[in-house]
């Protein structure tokens, strides 16, 4: 009987060493989603930046401008980007695309594409979620001389860096 007792205690002792480890396995995994998730959306809004074209957008009922950003209670911006297609097998046809970072009903950071900068029939939009659900999301705009929570859409001009901080449950505030 004293042999049984040992052996269940340490057959017990063995379950919760398991079971504990299972346990910190899925938080490390989250972890690393949620992270992936970050550097993913990062890469992505420098990309979509550094592939600026100073076009205008224009959309019904609007004035024509060339980046939009605004970062009070709905963040947002808008902008055009030029986007390779692959063309003949040796070659690369470049297109211009209507790019948006915004944040959803759900409270996530998305990106919308519009294949076309004018819309119409034609225009396909392409939404993909970046990070799901912040705490808190703010977009900041520079236009050289410092920081700005809003971009005006009639100054035809494009900021020189754009921020966007997000605040993570795991991370805290993170600025991309």
């Amino acid at each position: 009987l004293v042999s049984l007792l040992i052996f269940s205690l340490i057959a017990g002792g063995g379950v919760l060493l398991l079971s504990q480890t299972l346990q910190a396995q899925g938080r490390v995994e989250a972890a690393q989603e949620e992270l992936r998730a970050v550097q993913s959306a990062r890469a992505l809004l420098t990309a979509d930046l550094a592939q600026i074209a100073p076009r205008a957008i224009r959309e019904a009922g609007r004035a024509p401008f060339v980046f939009q950003g605004a970062g009070g209670a709905r963040p947002a911006m808008s902008f055009v980007r030029a986007s390779g297609k692959p063309g003949s097998p040796d070659q690369v046809t470049t297109q211009l695309v209507v790019v948006e970072y915004l944040i959803d009903e759900s409270g996530s950071l998305v990106r919308v594409m519009r294949s076309a900068i004018d819309p119409g029939p034609a225009a396909r939009d392409r939404t993909r979620t970046l990070v799901s659900a912040p705490g808190e999301a703010t977009f900041e705009f520079n236009d050289g001389s410092g920081w700005r929570s809003e971009w005006p859409a009639s100054s035809f001009a494009i900021p020189r860096a754009v921020a966007i901080s997000l605040t993570l449950p795991r991370y805290g505030k993170v600025r991309l």
